[in-house]
Protein backbone atom coordinates (compact mmCIF):
# COMPACT_ATOMS: atom_id res chain seq x y z
CA UNK A 1 0.00 0.00 0.00
CA UNK A 2 2.26 2.48 0.88
CA UNK A 3 4.39 1.84 -2.69
CA UNK A 4 1.48 2.41 -4.30
CA UNK A 5 0.48 5.80 -3.14
CA UNK A 6 4.09 6.66 -3.53
CA UNK A 7 3.19 6.18 -7.25
CA UNK A 8 0.06 8.12 -6.67
CA UNK A 9 1.81 11.03 -4.91
CA UNK A 10 4.65 10.83 -8.08
CA UNK A 11 1.75 10.95 -10.28
CA UNK A 12 -0.02 13.84 -8.94
CA UNK A 13 3.17 15.71 -8.52
CA UNK A 14 4.31 15.30 -12.02
CA UNK A 15 0.23 16.66 -13.11
CA UNK A 16 1.12 19.55 -10.76
CA UNK A 17 3.95 20.69 -12.40
CA UNK A 18 2.74 19.56 -16.13
CA UNK A 19 -0.11 21.99 -15.51
CA UNK A 20 2.29 25.12 -15.34
CA UNK A 21 4.04 24.55 -18.54
CA UNK A 22 2.97 24.40 -22.17
CA UNK A 23 2.04 20.57 -22.18
CA UNK A 24 -0.11 17.88 -24.38
CA UNK A 25 -2.15 15.00 -22.69
CA UNK A 26 -3.56 11.80 -24.44
CA UNK A 27 -4.00 8.44 -24.90
CA UNK A 28 -1.94 5.54 -25.58
CA UNK A 29 -2.82 2.16 -25.80
CA UNK A 30 -0.66 -1.01 -27.35
CA UNK A 31 0.67 -4.85 -27.07
CA UNK A 32 2.80 -6.24 -24.13
CA UNK A 33 4.34 -9.59 -25.19
CA UNK A 34 5.54 -10.40 -21.79
CA UNK A 35 7.98 -12.73 -20.10
CA UNK A 36 10.05 -13.11 -16.81
CA UNK A 37 13.48 -14.20 -16.02
CA UNK A 38 13.44 -17.18 -13.95
CA UNK A 39 15.75 -18.68 -12.07
CA UNK A 40 15.20 -21.08 -9.32
CA UNK A 41 17.31 -20.88 -5.49
CA UNK A 42 20.21 -23.35 -7.32
CA UNK A 43 20.46 -20.60 -9.93
CA UNK A 44 18.74 -22.69 -12.44
CA UNK A 45 15.00 -22.76 -14.34
CA UNK A 46 13.50 -25.47 -15.64
CA UNK A 47 10.21 -23.35 -17.28
CA UNK A 48 10.00 -23.06 -20.66
CA UNK A 49 8.67 -19.73 -20.73
CA UNK A 50 6.83 -18.43 -23.86
CA UNK A 51 5.23 -14.38 -24.55
CA UNK A 52 2.59 -13.71 -22.38
CA UNK A 53 0.47 -11.26 -25.40
CA UNK A 54 -1.86 -8.48 -23.12
CA UNK A 55 -3.16 -5.14 -23.90
CA UNK A 56 -1.99 -1.91 -22.69
CA UNK A 57 -3.82 1.34 -21.98
CA UNK A 58 -3.11 4.75 -20.56
CA UNK A 59 -3.04 8.60 -20.12
CA UNK A 60 0.17 10.34 -21.41
CA UNK A 61 1.26 14.18 -20.80
CA UNK A 62 4.02 15.09 -22.61
CA UNK A 63 5.88 18.36 -22.05
CA UNK A 64 9.05 20.25 -24.38
CA UNK A 65 12.05 20.97 -22.27
CA UNK A 66 14.11 22.87 -24.50
CA UNK A 67 14.22 22.85 -28.09
CA UNK A 68 13.57 19.20 -29.55
CA UNK A 69 13.92 17.73 -25.79
CA UNK A 70 11.02 16.46 -24.16
CA UNK A 71 9.33 15.08 -20.97
CA UNK A 72 6.44 12.09 -20.96
CA UNK A 73 5.17 10.73 -18.32
CA UNK A 74 1.65 9.16 -17.39
CA UNK A 75 -0.43 6.51 -15.56
CA UNK A 76 -1.19 3.20 -17.42
CA UNK A 77 -2.92 -0.48 -16.87
CA UNK A 78 -0.60 -2.81 -18.09
CA UNK A 79 0.09 -7.32 -17.58
CA UNK A 80 3.57 -8.82 -17.35
CA UNK A 81 3.62 -12.92 -16.71
CA UNK A 82 4.57 -15.46 -18.95
CA UNK A 83 2.97 -18.40 -20.90
CA UNK A 84 4.01 -22.23 -20.42
CA UNK A 85 2.97 -25.72 -21.31
CA UNK A 86 2.49 -28.17 -17.97
CA UNK A 87 0.23 -31.15 -17.11
CA UNK A 88 -2.65 -31.26 -14.29
CA UNK A 89 -4.86 -33.94 -12.29
CA UNK A 90 -8.31 -33.43 -12.66
CA UNK A 91 -9.16 -35.58 -10.15
CA UNK A 92 -6.38 -36.09 -7.85
CA UNK A 93 -8.90 -38.15 -5.27
CA UNK A 94 -10.16 -40.67 -7.83
CA UNK A 95 -7.94 -40.73 -10.29
CA UNK A 96 -4.20 -39.20 -8.92
CA UNK A 97 -2.80 -41.29 -11.92
CA UNK A 98 -4.40 -39.49 -14.62
CA UNK A 99 -2.72 -36.19 -15.97
CA UNK A 100 -4.07 -34.35 -18.98
CA UNK A 101 -2.13 -31.62 -20.73
CA UNK A 102 -2.71 -27.95 -19.69
CA UNK A 103 -1.28 -24.88 -20.93
CA UNK A 104 -1.02 -22.26 -18.11
CA UNK A 105 -0.25 -18.28 -17.51
CA UNK A 106 0.77 -16.15 -14.57
CA UNK A 107 -0.89 -13.35 -15.18
CA UNK A 108 -0.15 -9.94 -13.42
CA UNK A 109 -1.87 -7.19 -13.47
CA UNK A 110 0.21 -3.76 -13.08
CA UNK A 111 -0.66 -0.13 -12.43
CA UNK A 112 2.44 1.69 -14.23
CA UNK A 113 4.06 4.98 -13.82
CA UNK A 114 7.11 5.64 -16.27
CA UNK A 115 8.51 8.83 -16.53
CA UNK A 116 10.53 9.39 -19.88
CA UNK A 117 13.19 11.97 -21.25
CA UNK A 118 13.14 12.08 -25.11
CA UNK A 119 14.04 13.77 -28.08
CA UNK A 120 12.26 14.29 -31.70
CA UNK A 121 14.16 14.97 -34.76
CA UNK A 122 11.98 16.59 -37.48
CA UNK A 123 11.72 15.51 -40.65
CA UNK A 124 9.22 18.13 -41.86
CA UNK A 125 6.47 20.41 -40.53
CA UNK A 126 4.04 17.21 -39.38
CA UNK A 127 6.24 14.15 -39.46
CA UNK A 128 9.32 13.44 -36.78
CA UNK A 129 11.29 10.50 -35.49
CA UNK A 130 11.77 10.27 -31.60
CA UNK A 131 13.25 8.10 -28.65
CA UNK A 132 13.16 8.40 -25.02
CA UNK A 133 14.33 6.18 -22.09
CA UNK A 134 13.27 6.70 -18.24
CA UNK A 135 12.76 4.88 -15.24
CA UNK A 136 9.18 2.73 -14.48
CA UNK A 137 7.88 2.61 -11.23
CA UNK A 138 5.00 -0.17 -11.29
CA UNK A 139 2.77 -1.80 -8.52
CA UNK A 140 0.68 -5.17 -8.64
CA UNK A 141 -2.77 -4.58 -8.38
CA UNK A 142 -3.73 -8.42 -9.11
CA UNK A 143 -2.51 -11.98 -10.00
CA UNK A 144 -3.64 -15.33 -10.77
CA UNK A 145 -2.87 -18.29 -13.04
CA UNK A 146 -4.89 -19.50 -15.33
CA UNK A 147 -5.03 -22.41 -16.94
CA UNK A 148 -6.44 -24.72 -20.02
CA UNK A 149 -7.47 -28.13 -20.18
CA UNK A 150 -9.44 -29.97 -22.48
CA UNK A 151 -10.27 -26.47 -24.10
CA UNK A 152 -11.22 -24.99 -21.25
CA UNK A 153 -10.10 -21.98 -18.92
CA UNK A 154 -10.04 -21.82 -15.26
CA UNK A 155 -7.85 -20.18 -12.51
CA UNK A 156 -6.58 -19.98 -9.52
CA UNK A 157 -5.17 -17.71 -6.54
CA UNK A 158 -1.18 -16.85 -6.37
CA UNK A 159 -0.92 -17.36 -2.64
CA UNK A 160 -0.48 -19.76 -0.22
CA UNK A 161 -2.82 -19.98 3.01
CA UNK A 162 -5.33 -17.75 4.44
CA UNK A 163 -5.76 -14.67 6.80
CA UNK A 164 -3.03 -14.25 9.16
CA UNK A 165 -0.70 -16.95 7.71
CA UNK A 166 -1.30 -15.91 3.84
CA UNK A 167 1.68 -15.51 1.61
CA UNK A 168 1.95 -13.83 -1.86
CA UNK A 169 3.68 -15.24 -4.57
CA UNK A 170 4.76 -12.14 -5.87
CA UNK A 171 5.85 -8.62 -4.21
CA UNK A 172 3.62 -5.49 -4.89
CA UNK A 173 6.49 -3.46 -5.92
CA UNK A 174 8.63 -3.42 -9.59
CA UNK A 175 11.15 -0.77 -10.85
CA UNK A 176 12.47 -1.35 -14.29
CA UNK A 177 13.42 0.97 -17.49
CA UNK A 178 11.93 2.22 -20.69
CA UNK A 179 13.35 2.49 -23.74
CA UNK A 180 10.97 3.59 -26.54
CA UNK A 181 11.64 4.89 -30.79
CA UNK A 182 8.75 5.58 -32.88
CA UNK A 183 7.53 8.07 -35.18
CA UNK A 184 5.19 10.84 -34.57
CA UNK A 185 2.63 11.84 -37.71
CA UNK A 186 0.68 15.46 -36.80
CA UNK A 187 -0.64 14.20 -33.41
CA UNK A 188 -0.35 10.61 -33.83
CA UNK A 189 2.38 8.70 -32.42
CA UNK A 190 3.20 5.16 -33.10
CA UNK A 191 6.27 3.82 -31.02
CA UNK A 192 7.77 0.41 -30.59
CA UNK A 193 9.79 -0.11 -26.69
CA UNK A 194 11.20 -2.54 -24.48
CA UNK A 195 11.07 -2.32 -20.43
CA UNK A 196 13.29 -4.84 -18.71
CA UNK A 197 12.50 -4.97 -14.57
CA UNK A 198 15.37 -4.71 -11.88
CA UNK A 199 13.37 -6.01 -8.88
CA UNK A 200 13.07 -9.45 -8.32
CA UNK A 201 9.23 -9.63 -7.52
CA UNK A 202 9.45 -13.45 -6.23
CA UNK A 203 8.73 -13.65 -2.43
CA UNK A 204 11.53 -14.52 -0.37
CA UNK A 205 9.39 -16.17 2.61
CA UNK A 206 8.20 -18.35 -0.05
CA UNK A 207 10.54 -18.96 -2.94
CA UNK A 208 13.59 -18.69 -0.92
CA UNK A 209 16.70 -15.92 -0.37
CA UNK A 210 18.18 -16.77 -4.03
CA UNK A 211 14.81 -17.77 -6.33
CA UNK A 212 14.10 -14.83 -8.78
CA UNK A 213 11.45 -13.60 -10.75
CA UNK A 214 12.25 -10.49 -12.78
CA UNK A 215 10.03 -9.22 -15.61
CA UNK A 216 10.52 -7.89 -18.94
CA UNK A 217 8.52 -7.34 -21.80
CA UNK A 218 8.79 -5.65 -25.32
CA UNK A 219 5.75 -4.31 -27.64
CA UNK A 220 3.91 -1.78 -30.07
CA UNK A 221 1.96 1.31 -28.72
CA UNK A 222 0.02 3.80 -30.57
CA UNK A 223 -0.83 7.31 -29.24
CA UNK A 224 -2.81 10.61 -29.63
CA UNK A 225 -1.79 14.10 -28.45
CA UNK A 226 -3.92 16.90 -27.64
CA UNK A 227 -3.80 20.82 -26.98
CA UNK A 228 -1.46 22.48 -29.92
CA UNK A 229 1.28 20.90 -31.32
CA UNK A 230 4.41 22.20 -31.69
Amino acid sequence: MKCLTKILVIAILSLIVFNGHAQNAGFKFGLNMANANLKNADGTSETDNKLLFAPRIGFTFETPVYNEVFIQTGLFVTASGYTYESERVPDPYENPEVSIESTEKFILLYLELPVNVGYKYALNDQTSLFGMVGPVFRYLTYSTLAFKIDGEWDNEETHLGEGDDKIELFDNFDFGLNIEIGAQIDRYQFSMFYSPSFTNIANEDLAGTDASWKNYCFGLNVGILFGEIK
